[in-house]
């Protein structure tokens, strides 16, 4: 599967580097006369990617702006998790460590002491 996924991803990026060759070929000779010009004006093949470029500018317009939208759906989602985790825990249960207190090795007092107000607030 992961072999499939690979070939994929190779497919895509050579499919998107032909077309942005086939977007830069008019530009590669500046040097074209006026015949070779409308030449390759009317060549069918320019027609449909000046309708493919405007297709992918919409295209890749609307997905960003769903990408956005998705993005801040998600802060969103986030922010009101948090909200919620500091509203559940009572201030009297948060920790506070000092460097000073963990180098006085004052740590495990502070959590056992922690442990017994909220086994005291359970009951």
């Amino acid at each position: 599967m992961f072999s499939f996924i690979l070939e994929i991803i190779i497919f895509v990026s050579l499919s998107v580097m032909v077309y942005l060759l086939a977007r830069t070929l008019p530009r590669i000779d500046d040097s074209v006369t006026a015949k070779e010009l409308s030449i390759l004006k009317t060549h069918w093949l320019m027609a449909y990617l000046e309708k493919f470029d405007e297709w992918l500018k919409i295209f890749f317009e609307k997905f960003l702006r769903r990408v956005k939208v998705w993005i801040l759906k998600f802060d969103n989602v986030v922010s009101e998790r948090l909200n919620r985790f500091k509203k559940e825990i009572p201030k009297d249960l948060k920790l506070r460590v000092d460097e000073k207190d963990v180098l006085e090795g004052t740590k495990e007092k502070i959590e056992e002491e922690t442990e017994e107000k909220f086994d005291e607030e359970k009951k």
